[in-house]
């Protein structure tokens, strides 16, 4: 039996790295960089997903807006706008497409009305500071793990 999957929303490779290599005998890590792919994967049957929130070495034409549609041109403020708030608008797009595993988002928010804001609308989200580290993720997904 295969450890269960933990899908990692990201533009990059950080964090699929570091969970990989630190966890990758307890759980299973897709890495996926944009709404389709995070869309695609979630038919996989993740026990959670992980976010960061901001995308912005994601080409333009691949960020999705507060409705989840992509566009084939987007202006330079749109991208401004779109590409650091990338991890909540494509959460919002798997919850609005049905998606309902717990979430994690890796994202330093200094308003704590906006962060229980984001937790309420989104859930089951859970908003992770950078300065939690890997362990403090890592007991958070642990605890989503079924035991049997």
């Amino acid at each position: 039996m295969s450890p269960p999957l933990v899908i990692v929303c990201e533009d990059g490779h950080e964090y699929h790295q570091r969970f990989t290599r630190f966890l990758g005998e307890e759980l299973t890590w897709l890495r996926v960089d944009d709404c389709a792919s995070a869309l695609a994967a979630c038919a996989r049957g993740p026990i959670a997903l992980v976010f960061d929130l901001d995308f912005g070495r994601l080409p333009p034409e691949r960020l999705v807006d507060d409705a989840g549609q992509t566009a084939a041109q987007r202006t330079r403020d749109e991208i401004r706008r779109l590409a650091p708030m990338q991890g909540i608008f494509i959460l919002r797009a798997l919850r609005s497409a049905g998606v309902g595993v717990p979430a994690l988002l890796c994202a330093d928010l200094d308003d704590p009305a906006r962060v229980r804001f984001l937790e309420k609308s989104l859930a089951p989200l859970t908003v992770v500071p950078s300065a939690a580290g890997l362990g403090e993720i890592a007991r958070r997904l642990r605890a989503l793990v079924p035991r049997g």
